[in-house]
């Protein structure tokens, strides 16, 4: 039986130097919800703490982050506190360079299961990464059905995750609500 050859995001850090796992100083890398954290924290048995840090945004950025990305709308209703995903060694701790992210699928970051795509609530998607962005499956797809099918989201699995984000980030927003009138 012929094995299939790495996907690009298996391939992205080797080929371009440097992948969307991986941050600049001064960067964070994918926004988590609470619902993201839970997950990964049941398939690693892993404490949040070992993989996710706080960003903490000013009242302006955390509404031009919601304008610039609507499904996100409602995330930093109680404050501008950005759940990130914990870099070491200026890579996410989930990194193996040589294959890719440690994760299984579907313990993965609902935005990493969706970049370099970033939907809107008409159905459109938009492409995050370009030109000097490190993603080699925009750089190796013709279109944005090519690339859709280079990330193995078929138009169900995309409709699927643009729709469990938009639950978790609701959710993100009633749970940080309780969490901020805890004492």
């Amino acid at each position: 039986m012929e094995s299939l050859p790495p996907s690009a995001c298996a391939r992205c850090a080797a080929a371009k130097g440097r992948s969307c796992c991986e941050a600049q100083p001064g960067e964070y890398l994918a926004t988590l919800t609470c619902a993201d954290v839970e997950r990964i924290k049941v398939a690693t048995g892993k404490a949040g703490r070992f993989f996710c840090e706080d960003e903490w945004l000013s009242v302006e950025e955390a509404r031009a982050y919601e304008l610039h990305r609507p499904l996100y709308e409602g995330y930093f209703r109680h404050g501008p506190r950005r759940l990130t995903l914990k870099t070491a060694q200026g890579a996410c701790v989930f990194l193996n360079r040589a294959t890719g992210c440690g994760l299984a699928e579907e313990a993965r970051p609902t935005s990493c299961r969706l970049y370099p795509l970033e939907p809107w609530p008409d159905g459109s998607l938009s492409v995050l990464a370009g030109g000097d962005a490190p993603c080699l499956a925009v750089d190796e797809a013709a279109d944005v059905p090519a690339l859709t099918a280079a990330l193995g989201l078929s138009p169900a699995l995309l409709a699927a995750l643009t729709e469990q984000l938009r639950a978790e980030v609701k959710d993100h927003a009633r749970r940080t609500a309780a969490s901020s009138r805890a004492p």
